[in-house]
This record gives structure tokens, C-alpha cells and sequence, in this order.
């Protein structure tokens, strides 16, 4: 991977008013998802995707699932964060400063959300809406590759992070369900969630990176 270590480039205008409408628009189908648990729509396709998954699932698959699981958790993806910001400080540090505060912002949010929505989940536990796992990958590969682009990465290893990311949300999201600890509103929930949180993120970090250059 090739960069220019001190610089940091910044969005266009253009790209910066349609990120906005993307995180305005998750955030508004994040609420109509959340007016809509519990009601019998939701409810018919979760069980429609739980018996899809749950039944139809290999035994075999139950570890790896339980590992990819884990590896969306926090106590996976916060240290992580913390490694990032440590390794760009000396030369990003109007970059680094911000990613712990938005693993901490995430977190608060979460736990916030949760606690307002309070929904059951498959094993009738609570705070099941919005899934966790799900919301903190999305955001970790939204930042994770808005950084590449920022930090000069060639257009491969761009493409590749963000096919890779995307692919690791699809299976998290997958394994939350295949291991009973979500619904499939959940997961829904998670994704357009961290979509609307990832982006103003992304923007936020923008800004900041902007103002450091000027």
C-alpha cells in the first residue's frame, strides 16, 4: 500500500451534501425499522428468517459462526480502534484523536438505543434492537475505508477493503442470527444504523482534517 504520510485529503462539496442525505436517509429507516418491531410484519419475517437459518444450519458451522460472532464484538473492534489511533498519531493526529472518541461515541449510542427501543430477543434476553455487532462492524468499515481513501491508498487496496468489509457485515450479520442471539429486525437495525452513525462519523473526520490542513 502507497500514501503520502502527511497528507489528508478532504471530500469534495458534492460528496459531502450526498453523504449527508445517505446518513439522514439511514437514519430515517432506522426509525421507521424500529416503529415497526414487534408489529406482525417484523415479526413474520423474523421467524421466516430464523426457521430459514436456524433449521436449515449445519452443526458444523456452529464454531465458526460463534468465531466470526466475536470477532463483530466490541472487545474485538475497540481495541482495534485503539491500535489505529495509536499508529497514526505522529502523523495524523487530527485524525488519530478522533477515532477513540468514536468507538466511545458508538458505544453510548448503542447502549442509549438500546435502551430506549428495549426489545426481546430470540432467547427472550433484552436489548435485543438494534443489533450491536452488526452497528459497531458497519461503522468500523465505513471509517476504516473513508481513512484509505483519505490516507492516499491506491484504488485496489480501496476496492478490496471495502468487498472484504462488506462481507464481513453480511456474515456478522448472518452469525448473529445463526447463533440465536438476534432476530432478523435486529440485524436490519444494526446495518442502516451504523450506515447513518458511520457516515456522520466519516463526515465529522473530514471536517476535522480539513480544518488541521487550512
Amino acid at each position: 500500500m502507497r500514501y503520502d504520510a502527511g497528507a489528508v485529503r478532504s471530500l469534495a462539496p458534492g460528496v459531502r451534501r450526498r453523504a449527508a442525505w445517505l446518513a439522514a436517509g439511514s437514519a430515517l429507516i432506522f426509525f421507521v425499522a424500529a416503529s415497526m418491531v414487534g408489529g406482525d410484519v417484523a415479526m413474520a419475517l423474523d421467524h421466516a428468517a430464523r426457521r430459514l437459518i436456524r433449521e436449515g444450519r449445519m452443526l458444523e458451522l456452529e464454531r465458526t459462526m460463534r468465531t466470526i460472532s466475536k470477532l463483530g464484538s466490541g472487545d474485538v473492534l475497540v481495541p482495534l480502534t485503539f491500535v489505529m489511533s495509536v499508529v497514526l498519531w505522529r502523523r495524523h493526529r487530527p485524525v488519530a484523536v478522533w477515532l477513540p472518541a468514536i468507538a466511545l461515541a458508538a458505544g453510548g449510542s448503542l447502549a442509549f438505543t438500546k435502551w430506549i427501543i428495549d426489545t426481546p430477543r430470540p432467547t427472550l434476553r433484552a436489548y435485543g434492537f438494534p443489533s450491536g455487532h452488526v452497528f459497531g462492524v458497519t461503522v468500523f468499515v465505513i471509517v476504516a475505508v473513508y481513512l484509505l481513501w483519505a490516507l492516499g491508498a491506491s484504488r485496489g487496496w480501496r476496492r478490496g477493503a471495502a468487498a472484504a468489509g462488506a462481507v464481513f457485515v453480511t456474515a456478522v450479520g448472518y452469525s448473529r442470527i445463526f447463533v440465536n442471539a438476534h432476530w432478523l429486525s435486529d440485524v436490519v437495525g444494526g446495518l442502516v444504523a451504523g450506515v447513518a452513525f458511520g457516515v456522520a462519523m466519516v463526515l465529522l473526520l473530514d471536517t476535522r482534517a480539513a480544518r488541521a490542513a487550512r
